[in-house]
């Protein structure tokens, strides 16, 4: 199996939004409750179409999971990493796997991620040497350049394509068309990175050290105001609806739409090759299905 890209992310310009009162407001309520039970997490199922909250996760980890989206909304209102300084700096060997598990513990998004690698006995290698960081065969390489909080944070990412691996529901480029495979794998990486952008705001108010964070201020901005848009829309077309109900809605439509866009447009490229996802995993399909002899 070949080696999964390393993304690096094209900067953004950063726009400036309101925070949601609401949301801030269902963290503080669901948040101990939602924690407790964000370990018991079902596999992702991969198909064509937007992938279902109830697919993703079960009842109570979809919850928490809607915790770190409203913690995300506010992070810009509470403390950052400068207040206490960074913490977890020079760390290596089983000091700097407990740094990186324990620091994965104080989100809801980094709980799902330590019952992924659980759930599947996933190795996971926190001070890879290589180039980037990545998900390959099982196994999870965290480059060893990475800050704790950021290790954390592409620890969230590599997960979900770990569990899309160990769940059997991976694209496979020798049975489906060329268009359907970079579809599968694209929404992989959507998923993927939705799941960063959900467990960045507690992440990065930890106060540990977030060097290498993959996850910047521009793409967080663009995230939210994509988010920001539908549920606008929603509100005022179905006044109804619970906040629950709202905010699963957009981060499906955010995902699918804006994130999703990232892999096409080149606000992605991979480090391996400088091209787009799209690019990228096309050309892993041409390679299964050149003719004979070229």
């Amino acid at each position: 199996m070949e080696p999964s890209p390393r993304h690096a992310a094209v900067p953004t310009a950063r726009p400036v939004h309101d925070a949601a009162s609401e949301m801030l407001a269902l963290q503080q309520r669901v948040g101990n409750r939602a924690f407790t039970h964000a370990i018991t997490v079902a596999p992702v199922q991969r198909h064509e179409g937007p992938t279902s909250n109830a697919e993703v996760a079960s009842p109570e980890a979809a919850e928490a999971a809607d915790v770190d989206a409203a913690a995300a909304t506010e992070a810009d209102a509470a403390p950052g990493t400068g207040t206490t300084g960074p913490a977890g700096k020079g760390l290596n060997g089983d000091a700097r796997k407990k740094a990186v598990e324990d620091t994965l513990r104080g989100s809801a998004t980094g709980m799902w991620t330590m019952g992924i690698i659980t759930k599947w006995s996933i190795p996971v290698d926190y001070e890879f040497a290589g180039q980037g960081s990545f998900h390959q065969d099982g196994k999870i390489f965290i480059n060893k350049a990475l800050g704790v909080g950021a290790a954390a944070i592409v620890m969230m990412h590599e997960a979900q394509h770990a569990d899309t691996f160990k769940s059997g529901k991976g694209a496979d480029r020798t049975k489906l068309s060329r268009a359907d495979y970079i579809t599968q794998k694209i929404a992989d990486e959507a998923e993927a990175v939705v799941r960063q952008i959900e467990g960045l705001a507690v992440t990065s108010n930890l106060g540990v050290d977030m060097t290498g964070n993959p996850i910047t201020s521009g793409l967080k901005d663009r995230y939210l105001k994509a988010f920001y848009l539908k549920r606008d829309e929603l509100t005022a077309a179905n006044p109804r609806m619970s906040t629950a109900e709202v905010n699963a809605a957009c981060r499906l439509s955010t995902r699918d739409g804006e994130v999703t866009k990232w892999f096409h447009d080149g606000t992605f490229v991979t480090s391996t090759d400088n091209n787009s996802y799209a690019v990228f995993y096309g050309k892993q399909w041409d390679d299964v299905h050149k003719a004979p002899g070229t």
